[in-house]
């Protein structure tokens, strides 16, 4: 890979975590107006996103094996980035997985859920948009609690949401079905807590 001048590892995690919320806000758009039958093209729509997003995290990736001195431990560099690509992969597959499961409308539970997941992946992005001044912890530690607070709501919906769905659907199919899709957004609501406790452990590590 040419060698860039100037790449700027923060400007990317930025713009990482912007596909990110896009992801998420459009995930929301397609279930608030969920049609089965468009399904193959929100999926398309969602896989552009997450390709974007992984672009910048291969180039990331490929421009630190060959960078003298990264202005943090690479170790660090790459775990970051593998937390926030967890993230989108996480969006990526609550669609593929109403596909797959065979999903015909879409509940208020999976929008609630879908609402705190949006919460979490702004507050993430907040942290990366003033993740450069590695001096302020005290800043970083106040963006990395309010995702912690978001995820604890999430958890929150998630154990109501379950004991809901436990306590009155009879048919199994049905069970495992929404289980899943339920799981899948509780899973990449904690993939948004651990990318920033992440971020925030480098921060303190540095400052």
């Amino acid at each position: 890979m040419k060698k860039k001048d100037n790449y700027n590892y923060f400007e990317q995690f930025i713009l990482i975590t912007d596909y990110i919320v896009k992801s998420a806000h459009t995930l929301k758009e397609i279930m608030e107006n969920f049609d089965r039958n468009m399904l193959d093209e929100d999926i398309i729509e969602i896989h552009k996103l997450e390709n974007e997003a992984d672009h910048i995290v291969h180039e990331m990736k490929e421009y630190l094996i060959k960078d003298f001195l990264p202005p943090i431990d690479r170790e660090d560099i790459v775990e970051i980035v593998n937390k926030l690509d967890n993230i989108e992969d996480g969006i990526d597959e609550v669609l593929i997985n109403t596909k797959i499961l065979g999903i015909t409308e879409v509940n208020k539970d999976v929008i609630e859920q879908i609402y705190i997941l949006i919460k979490c992946c702004e507050a993430v992005r907040e942290i990366f948009v003033n993740f450069s001044n590695l001096k302020k912890a005290e800043l970083i530690k106040e963006k990395t609690i309010n995702v912690n607070s978001f995820e604890e709501q999430g958890d929150r919906v998630y154990e109501n949401i379950m004991s809901r769905l436990y306590s009155n659907e009879t048919n199994p199919i049905e069970l495992v079905k929404w289980s899943n899709i339920y799981k899948c957004l509780e899973d990449t609501i904690d993939f948004c807590e651990s990318a920033a406790d992440t971020a925030y452990a480098v921060v303190m590590k540095n400052s």
